[in-house]
């Protein structure tokens, strides 16, 4: 999504975050998608500029399936929190 929306195609961060966030909590009716006190502290810290090449056997779904095997993209997840507290980190 980096990559082809913001890196290709101009979009703004904001906007991207927006859309797999803010709207879908707000379309579900869930306790989350902004940095409001009382939300839930999920949060996920990405480097726009960190590049890599996406390897199906890394990825964290069961399935494999992914039109994406040994594409270089730009822009990775480096950490996240659930609730406040770390679940991952990109060392």
């Amino acid at each position: 999504m980096v990559t082809e929306l913001i890196h290709r195609r101009g979009f703004s961060p904001m906007w991207l975050i927006e859309r797999m966030s803010t709207i879908p909590a707000r379309i579900f009716s869930l306790p989350g998608g902004s940095l409001l006190v009382g939300n839930p502290a999920d949060i996920c810290v990405i480097d726009p500029n960190k590049e890599w090449i996406i390897d199906k056997r890394q990825l964290a779904s069961k399935s494999r399936n992914t039109p994406y095997h040994n594409t270089p993209v730009k822009g990775k997840v480096i950490r996240t929190l659930i609730d406040g507290k770390v679940v991952y980190k990109d060392y």
